[in-house]
């Protein structure tokens, strides 16, 4: 079982050195698991924290923080399946039209 932090980021990102392990994709159900202890949203715009607020059955605050994961923290991704267009910014609908999935980023060491 891990112990570290919890994250939800709008992508897989590492934020040091070492051993990484991203699975998936989650389920959406297995990503209400791993956030039900609580966690700390990195969601830095509107649209993509009212999509996965709506998805997941809990309130993903907008949060434009920059993380960095320590061993034994976990991170829930929204891993989007296409390249958006330089500088889009998009809302709630235009998220829920485009392909995604939703990983486990773990640092392991």
């Amino acid at each position: 079982m891990a112990t570290g932090k919890v994250y939800i980021l709008n992508t897989a990102i590492l934020t040091g050195y070492g051993r990484w392990r991203f699975e998936g994709p989650l389920a959406v159900e297995g990503a209400r698991e791993v956030l039900a202890a609580g966690f700390v949203s990195a969601i830095g715009h509107a649209g993509a924290a009212l999509f996965l607020t709506r998805l997941l059955g809990v309130n993903v605050p907008v949060n434009r923080v920059t993380v960095d994961l320590q061993i034994g923290d976990r991170a829930v991704v929204l891993r989007l399946k296409e390249r958006l267009p330089e500088g889009a910014v998009l809302n709630e609908e235009q998220m829920r039209n485009l392909p995604f999935e939703l990983g486990l980023l773990t640092r392991e060491g």
